[in-house]
């Protein structure tokens, strides 16, 4: 056994590998077990799936060392030490506990967004990168296919090479056989690989160059698509790993994944060398590279498996007995050990799910002023806290992400959440005030007809926007695409570019370049960023080259923005000029006005300084629905109305009363004035939702806004 953390030799932990004792492996035990049996001895090099722990990975090797030298084989097992499991279950845990109110057919997508937006990316690129780093220039794996190298070449024709790699372990296997053969191994005689789930852009590029000559054999144990659909994992995700894998820890969303059945019957490259065609789970030709489809019950001994669980293939007895037979060129082996499947270990038992009342009424409210750097705002904070004293006085449960806490990852998954729990009859909101930018469209979903002009999607800049964390319409749209029917869901965007039907982007940088600049604390300051090409770059390195699933069914949530697409969004005196003009009208129009009527009473509040028009985004026929209203009637929806006679009569008529309505100053004015009388009562309601949103597990975790 070779333990390896982060690539290199593990010195901590239950099992600790040295340099000495790799030499030891080549210079006194293979040369004895080779003398012991004599003729050519065939050398298993192993390695485990991702999911299990450094416990686990000794658990598998020491179930399958003695089978495997009781069938004349030497076997060497890579222990990586990838625990993925324990990271996923960590990351996406609480989204599998039964959290949703909602139909069971949308629970799958919830939680790959959950793993997309969260850690997911996180967990599973570093799995990858020690995968790749075991096989580089100071890797351990380097080390040992050195040393595997150095003994072919001292005492050749006494031993042959294999590789065995479960799930992840295909990744290992895809930068090991490749360093080992530039070592100077002569060539895999074998190369089985059982669930892979490596990408097939990588296995194109390090294995199929090699079959037929350095990859003398190449076998492919998998499910059939049926199978990998009727899988589960994280004891509620109703797939395979392989799609939870596809769809939420690549860069590209939907990347295509070896093991699965659609993807390699998708590529021509891979169908061609597996000659896979028609129907799912047709076998392979044979030859150089053969493909077993579990469950394959008949046919050459060679050729079975009965796996139905990805987690399943290393220890089925036909698999793991076909494997074998390939190694040792016999049919005659010693059977694999019944064990016991390692997969009820693996996830968590789904917990009963959360009762939930209809017709609830929640909000999240975003607001960053701390940006690094020059690009720091001032009234974005007081925006969300303003807004979130008008929702909880409207009847709202309120969680507010400001400065540090509103990063990407929180905002989408406090969104995701914000979603997830809902059921028919809820009404929620989504607020936020920050700055707005725009960056290169990655998948060709703005590109239009007769409009060839590069294009362009919007963006949200979150407090770690400069790092790549970006929040496009595409990610907003994936997760209102997950919106139960009969959910209302209304949006407010305090930004610049902060959206419109078709996502068209028509202001010219010579018209916002000098918008950015610093001012005042008090003046007038656009909330807009010029991407720059750092930022640009660590976004297109994060989102790698997306894939899109499609588009998008008619949007049922609603938008009002700060401005139009072609406008910036400005604050003055500490607010924002929307906030200001339209937050106090939240009360009067609450359940009360169409969304229309509420978007004329936010223009008046700008007919004498129109730098920037609000806009309503959304469904046409949304216009004539009432405000913030439920879409479904429901026992408690008359909790969320409005008492007769509640608004003061300054709030009832809103920023738009007085003589100075129209300034800036006069806004402000009455936004102080109005506000205050609600504070205290605010407070402590704020303090109220406060305990009870603290209560609530919160998770971890792209692609569509608003599209028409």
């Amino acid at each position: 056994m070779v333990n390896l953390r982060d690539g290199k030799f593990s010195s901590t932990g239950a099992f600790t590998t040295t340099r000495r004792e790799v030499d030891a492996i080549f210079a006194t035990h293979l040369p004895a077990f080779v003398a012991e049996h004599g003729g050519v001895v065939p050398v298993v090099l192993y390695a485990h799936g991702g999911l299990v722990d450094e416990q686990s990975g000794l658990r598998i090797a020491a179930t399958q060392v003695d089978w495997w030298k009781s069938n004349g084989v030497y076997p060497i097992h890579f222990v990586w030490e990838t625990s993925l499991a324990g990271a996923i279950t960590s990351a996406v845990g609480d989204w599998a506990q039964g959290r949703r109110g909602w139909l069971d057919d949308a629970k799958d997508r919830v939680l790959e967004l959950a793993a997309r937006f969260g850690q997911g990316q996180a967990i599973w690129g570093q799995m990858k990168r020690s995968a790749e780093a075991a096989s580089a220039g100071d890797g351990g794996a380097r080390y040992v296919a050195e040393a595997l190298a150095a003994y072919c070449t001292a005492h050749a024709d006494t031993i042959s090479v294999h590789a065995i790699g479960h799930s992840a372990g295909s990744i290992f296997h895809s930068f090991f056989i490749p360093a080992a053969l530039e070592a100077g191994v002569p060539a895999f005689e074998t190369v089985s690989l059982l669930a892979p789930a490596v990408r097939t852009d990588i296995f194109k590029k390090k294995i199929v160059p090699l079959v037929g000559d350095g990859v003398k054999s190449l076998a492919l144990f998998t499910m059939t698509e049926k199978l990998e659909r009727d899988d589960t994992c994280l004891g509620a995700y109703g797939k395979s790993l392989l799609y939870l894998v596809r769809a939420a820890f690549e860069p590209e969303e939907f990347s295509p994944i070896l093991g699965l059945d659609e993807c390699l019957r998708a590529d021509p490259v891979l169908a061609r060398l597996f000659g896979v065609s028609g129907a799912s789970g047709s076998a392979g030709v044979g030859g150089a590279s053969d493909i077993i489809w579990s469950k394959t019950t008949s046919g050459p001994l060679s050729s079975r498996s009965t796996s139905t669980s990805h987690g399943g293939f290393d220890n089925d007895i036909p698999t793991m007995d076909s494997v074998a037979r390939r190694v040792t060129g016999s049919s005659r082996i010693q059977s694999f050990p019944a064990v016991r499947d390692l997969g009820d270990d693996l996830w968590p038992v789904p917990g009963p799910a959360i009762p939930r009342p209809v017709g609830t009424h929640h909000a999240l409210c975003v607001g960053i002023n701390a940006y690094p750097g020059g690009d720091a705002l001032y009234g974005c904070v007081a925006d969300a806290e303003a807004w979130a004293t008008q929702f909880i006085a409207a009847g709202f449960a309120v969680r507010t992400l400001l400065d540090a806490e509103a990063t990407r990852q929180n905002i989408l998954l406090g969104l995701l959440d914000l979603v997830a729990r809902s059921v028919a009859g809820d009404v929620l909101v989504f607020q936020y005030a920050g700055h707005g930018t725009y960056v290169d469209d990655l998948d060709g979903d703005e590109t239009e007809t007769g409009n060839e002009e590069k294009k362009y999607d919007e963006a949200l800049c979150p407090i770690d926007f400069r790092d790549g964390n970006l929040i496009i319409d595409d990610d907003l749209g994936e997760i209102f695409d997950q919106l139960p029917d009969g959910v209302s869901l209304t949006a407010f965007f305090d930004s610049c570019h902060s959206g419109d039907g078709q996502r068209r982007l028509q202001l010219q940088l010579a018209d916002v370049a000098d918008l950015s600049a610093a001012s005042a604390p008090h003046g007038r300051r656009a909330r807009f960023i010029v991407p720059d090409e750092a930022t640009s770059k660590n976004y297109r390195a994060k989102r790698g080259t997306p894939v899109r699933a499609g588009k998008r069914a008619l949007a049922r949530e609603v938008l009002f923005s700060a401005c139009r697409p072609t406008e910036v969004a400005y604050e003055t005196g500490g607010h924002g000029d929307f906030t200001v003009a339209a937050s106090l009208l939240v009360l009067p129009s609450a359940n009360r006005l169409t969304h229309a009527e509420f978007l004329a009473k936010i223009r008046e509040a700008f007919s004498s300084q129109p730098r920037q028009n609000p806009a309503f985004n959304g469904p046409r026929s949304a216009k004539s629905r009432i405000f913030l209203g439920p879409l479904v009637a429901s026992p408690v929806a008359s909790t969320t109305a409005v008492p007769a006679g509640a608004p003061t009569a300054a709030l009832a008529a809103g920023p738009a009363a007085g003589p100075a309505a129209g300034t800036a100053a006069g806004r402000i004015d009455a936004f102080a004035a109005s506000a205050g009388p609600a504070l205290a009562e605010g407070t402590r309601a704020a303090d109220a939702a406060a305990r009870a949103l603290a209560a609530a597990a919160f998770l971890r975790a792209a692609a569509d806004f608003i599209d028409g």
